[in-house]
């Protein structure tokens, strides 16, 4: 079916090349740019309907295979000319034959070019793949029209060993330039362009293996059409066990997976039981075929497992012995990233070398393998991804329904008219830790949202880090209290100053504390204890507790860390994502945070190292000075609300500091009041009805103008809602729930930056 002995067309003569005015090679080859171009995505199931479509016309014997494949490469890389070029003699001469051509230079097909006169010819010399820029500065054109060419990519394939021809492209104008992708795929259709020249000039006494590779190629084609259908990956592997010992005429096969550093078993064919508990698992230092293809990423052949210095003496060979193997073949198999992902082998009873055309075959064989055994873990991490979700989900529940549930007995007992003050007193008390609880949950679960999209945002200044640490000790006293434990705290006599977010870094420091206290039984000790290690802040966290397993000091910073025997001991483990908000806020202010211990039941250690600055002006100092008491009584403050219960209870809050103090549950209404109550500050809500809290805002400013201060009280606290607060005039952002402490922390800043 050699399409030179059933397809003629004279081309029109080559134009005779100019001499004087061609350019050197090397001007016109620039290869080398395509490592710098932007390579488009790969498609690859149009690449595989593509490359089944070859396969079905590799079985037509009445279909120009290298026509077609000229056909294929113009469609799936989108040149304005494709070609196969085949080097042959012709009246004594070296010539370049166009055994296929599609696009604008379709005509040419079944014409020649002498070699001298052919990019292709340059190609071959190369044996390497080139692109060439208007390759018609040094070489002559094809076509006495004198269609230009902009660029063109040729890739070259060979047959038994010897580089006979190329698979090329062209484009005529500079719309069309070539990437990588076109690269990858004008390869692979060499390969296939390989096979089918081969296949094409084989003579009669190889019809017989022609059959054969049809056959395979069947079987590749079912492959491939399954991988995209089928959803069974268990039969996609039996699938692929078949075709490997039909292509390679073996005894046996194995297919494996790459896990952990290890070759793990997914399938096999001709194993018995004692085989496969032998293959089940292989170490990269395994001296056995797909050992060695492991470690060098390289197929490995072993004619002869008797004649094999490498196995002599080892167990491995004891096993191909006992299962009557004597020659065995492994192929790597890499991903599309060119990850290593597994190894198909075959094996045969008989000294045997496979065949150049059945490898070619099978390397085939193996990038569909590739692809499913990576099909199979895509899945798997998504299966994985289900099961951690479902079961933080339970876990969320839990931790949400324990705060819960003593807030909703203190609120019936309360409803009670005999109680005593003292009780009423501890009713306040445990709900106040509840509700700290509760409010710390969701601003972990906030702050994770944030880190996993890179918006966390840092309030930096300088801060006196005995602020830090007292702020975090009054977080993480209640539960130190609750479980009976001896808290010492040792810091250095003179101040040390970090750069850094107070909020963030207490909620850090009181994590630690938290996981401290939780994980030390009734009675433990914790030590806190800060000091300077060079030019950094040291902040140890000590406690006689549960301790970490070997192996876990790393993996308890990872989202959704369990330690096993934590959870069985601390009656649950939490939500597993307080230590890695910890370890991501603190690289956020460039220290370290790490974690040491023992062993379980020895205690463990948590340090903290954060950058040393200079002393300065902290910001609750600046505050100070720029103000006198902003924060203090007599302040007419607006509350625009339309949750009657928060405006009630944050009004009596404001109340109870001495402040003046309205509310208004719609902006309209709240916006009337501007006009007679004249605020200092505004709280309001961004959710509002009618009116939202922007344009009120925008409203309330175009009334009063710079002598009010606008702070947005809300649940939205995404840094996007930060910044549309900022563009409405607000001066600060408060995210729900708000406490009257940082309502006055923002009260003073709000008056500082005014001042």
């Amino acid at each position: 079916m050699s399409p030179n002995r059933t397809i003629r067309h004279r081309a029109p003569a080559p134009v005779a090349a100019q001499t004087c005015d061609r350019l050197p090679l090397e001007a016109v080859i620039a290869t080398s740019e395509l490592e710098h171009r932007p390579a488009r995505a790969p498609d690859f199931e149009s690449e595989s309907r593509a490359l089944a479509g070859l396969m079905r016309a590799l079985r037509d014997a009445d279909t120009n295979i290298l026509q077609k494949l000229a056909e294929t490469a113009l469609l799936l890389c989108r040149a304005q000319s494709a070609g196969v070029s085949i080097e042959e003699e012709e009246q004594g001469n070296r010539v370049f034959r166009w055994h296929g051509a599609a696009g604008r230079w379709a005509p040419l097909r079944g014409g020649t070019m002498p070699r001298e006169f052919s990019p292709c010819g340059t190609v071959l010399d190369h044996h390497a793949p080139v692109l060439m820029r208007y390759p018609q500065r040094h070489f002559p054109m094809p076509h006495k029209d004198g269609l230009a060419v902009t660029e063109t990519l040729l890739v070259p394939f060979m047959a038994g060993g010897v580089t006979v021809g190329t698979v090329w492209l062209a484009s005529h104008d500079e719309s069309r330039r070539f990437d990588r992708e076109d690269l990858r795929l004008l390869a692979s259709l060499g390969e296939c362009a390989s096979v089918a020249y081969q296949a094409s000039e084989r003579n009669s006494q190889m019809r017989v293996a022609l059959v054969k590779e049809r056959g395979d190629f069947a079987l590749l084609r079912e492959i491939s059409a399954a991988l995209i259908r089928e959803n069974d990956i268990n039969s996609l592997y039996e699938q692929i066990l078949d075709a490997a010992t039909s292509i390679m005429l073996s005894d046996c096969a194995s297919l494996q997976m790459l896990r952990d550093g290890k070759l793990c078993l997914l399938g096999w064919r001709g194993f018995d039981a004692h085989a496969v508990r032998h293959w089940q698992e292989v170490r990269a230092d395994s001296v056995s075929a797909c050992g060695r293809a492991l470690s060098c990423a390289e197929r490995v052949v072993i004619a002869d497992t008797e004649r094999c210095e490498v196995l002599a003496g080892t167990a491995d060979l004891a096993e191909f012995r006992r299962s009557g193997i004597r020659s065995v073949q492994s192929t790597p198999l890499t991903s599309r990233t060119g990850e290593l992902v597994g190894i198909l082998s075959t094996h045969w009873h008989d000294p045997q070398t496979p065949a150049a055309s059945e490898l070619r075959l099978f390397d085939v064989l193996a990038r569909m393998a590739a692809d499913l055994i990576e099909r199979a873990r895509t899945e798997q991490a998504m299966r994985e991804v289900d099961r951690r979700k479902d079961e933080f989900l339970a876990i969320l529940s839990h931790e949400l329904r324990n705060p819960l549930a003593p807030i909703t007995t203190g609120l019936e007992l309360l409803r009670r008219p005999d109680n005593k003050p003292e009780l009423v007193g501890s009713i306040h008390l445990m709900m106040g830790r509840q509700i700290s609880h509760l409010t710390r949950l969701v601003n972990d679960l906030l702050d994770l949202s944030r880190i996993t999209r890179g918006t966390v945002e840092l309030q930096r200044a300088t801060l006196d880090l005995r602020v830090v640490i007292a702020a975090a000790v009054d977080l993480a006293r209640p539960l130190i209290d609750q479980r009976g434990h001896d808290l010492v705290v040792e810091q250095a006599v003179w101040s040390l100053y970090v750069d850094g977010d107070l909020e963030r870094l207490t909620q850090v420091v009181s994590n630690v504390l938290g996981n401290a206290a939780k994980y030390t039984d009734p009675g433990g000790r914790i030590h806190l204890r800060v000091g300077q290690d060079g030019g950094q802040v040291l902040i140890s966290v000590r406690d006689s507790g549960l301790g970490i397993p070997a192996g876990q000091l790393e993996q308890v910073f990872g989202m959704f860390a369990q330690v096993p025997e934590h959870r069985a001991r601390a009656g649950g483990g939490g939500l597993g994502i307080g230590l890695a908000l910890a370890r991501r806020l603190i690289e956020l202010h460039g220290g370290t945070i790490m974690a040491k211990s023992e062993g379980f039941g020895h205690g463990s250690e948590f340090l903290i190292r954060l950058p040393l600055v200079a002393a300065g002006e902290t910001e609750d100092e600046a505050v100070r000075h720029n103000t006198n008491d902003a924060h203090g009584a007599g302040q007419r403050i607006l509350i625009i609300e339309d949750n009657e219960d928060a405006a009630d209870c944050l009004r009596a809050g404001l109340e109870s500091l001495g402040h003046i103090v309205r509310t208004a549950h719609a902006a309209p209404e709240g916006l009337e009041m501007v006009e007679d109550f004249r605020p200092e500050v505004v709280l309001l809500d961004i959710g509002l009805p009618e009116i939202d809290g922007y344009e009120a805002a925008r409203r309330v400013r175009s009334r009063l103008g710079r002598n009010v201060r606008l702070i947005a009280v809300t649940g939205w606290g995404q840094e996007r809602d930060r910044e549309r607060a900022r563009q409405a005039g607000f001066d600060a952002h408060l995210t729900k729930p708000v406490t009257l402490e940082a309502l006055a922390r923002a009260l003073r800043r709000t008056i500082s930056r005014l001042a």
